[in-house]
């Protein structure tokens, strides 16, 4: 199960490609974590989705 992805969407495709049953929650407390984290931490959050330094 997947909280949400929204904020950044993974590779879900993949999971079902391979026969995992995907189910992406979209629940709200998810969202707003992230939301809050990435305004917070852009660098922390760019670092580990791979984002180039600046």
């Amino acid at each position: 199960m997947i909280g949400e992805n929204r904020t950044f969407q993974g590779r879900e495709d993949w999971l079902a490609a391979s026969g995992a049953e995907v189910v992406v929650a979209d629940d709200p407390r998810c969202i707003s974590m992230m939301v809050q984290f990435i305004a917070e931490h852009p660098d922390l959050w760019n670092e580990d989705i791979g984002v180039p330094g600046e």
